[in-house]
């Protein structure tokens, strides 16, 4: 005769498991219909995470490994077939809700989003989005998510009305400023703070009716060294000459020209005596062709 007690375990194991198999029988419904990859796009069937906490006796990140398996295969899915991934959202805040810490998640959900079709949406942007603001709150000084929430502000053809695209504007410009003051963050975050900063300026003058502010339009020192490093450090001409455009639309041609001649008069004295390397090595591509400084006209055709 089992006791009270006993009863009252067996009972409660005998919930368990039928949870856990029920959970088990749900997960192996969904690979199995990703893995024959129906016509039917493959939808989200999950429970939420604090469910599949529960039947998972709180194991929470085994758990969260069983969904990302199955959250990959339904990304190959929508990948292959080049359809929307919309359901990848889903199972991105299901992973994360059981366990923040699964840092893959964030990158592959912005893939998956923006990727996954030709014809990327508003709604995709902003759902990326708000996966990889998750992503700084668990890891906040991961600069990959910040660069990507800008790069996503970059090139998008769907309309915006000029107030939304304002909004637009001033997230990529504190992401960007964000990233770019993050340890190990890339030269070119700064680049796309500086960049952002003047697209955020005239977003606002369109709002307001008014012209934009001309201190915000200015590039900063710091954008002109790092086009002058980047000119000196480029092996392909076409990429000399795009730098070298983009400095004369700063306006700083003529610092360029300046340093260049500096350089060159630096060699002549230095190794003068050598002639393995001629000094016209720290001339621009034509001598003599950007020589007037001042106007982006002295650089002429590129």
């Amino acid at each position: 005769m089992l006791t009270p007690p006993i009863r009252k375990s067996l009972i409660f194991s005998a919930l368990v498991l039928g949870v856990l198999a029920n959970l088990q029988l749900g997960l192996t419904l969904n690979l199995e219909s990703n893995a024959r990859r129906l016509s039917q796009p493959s939808r989200y069937v999950l429970p939420s995470a604090d469910t599949i906490a529960i039947a998972a006796l709180n194991h929470r990140a085994a758990a969260a490994d069983v969904v990302w398996v199955n959250a990959l295969l339904y990304g190959a899915d929508r990948f292959t077939r080049r359809q929307s991934a919309e359901d990848a959202t889903d199972y991105a805040n299901t992973i994360i809700d059981l366990d923040p810490r699964f840092k893959p998640v964030y990158m592959w959900h912005h893939a998956a989003r923006t990727q996954s079709s030709s014809r990327v949406t508003y709604d995709d942007i902003a759902a990326a989005n708000a996966i990889l603001k998750r992503g700084l709150e668990a890891f906040p000084d991961e600069w990959k998510f910040a660069q990507a929430i800008v790069t996503n502000h970059i090139g998008q053809r769907y309309t915006r009305t000029p107030e939304e695209h304002l909004a637009d504007m001033e997230e990529a410009y504190t992401y960007a400023r964000l990233g770019s003051e993050m340890e190990g963050a890339p030269d070119d975050m700064m680049m796309l703070a500086t960049s952002f900063q003047r697209r955020l300026a005239k977003a606002r003058a369109a709002v307001n009716g008014d012209d934009p502010d001309e201190s915000q339009l200015e590039a900063s020192p710091a954008e002109i060294a790092y086009l002058m490093k980047g000119y000196f450090a480029a092996t392909d001409p076409a990429r000399q000459q795009f730098m070298l455009r983009q400095l004369y639309d700063l306006g700083a041609g003529a610092e360029l020209v300046a340093r260049i001649e500096t350089y060159r008069q630096t060699f002549e004295r230095e190794h003068q005596r050598r002639a393995y390397l001629p000094p016209d090595v720290f001339t621009l591509s034509e001598p003599g062709l950007y020589r007037a400084p001042g106007t982006l006209e002295a650089a002429g055709e590129f």
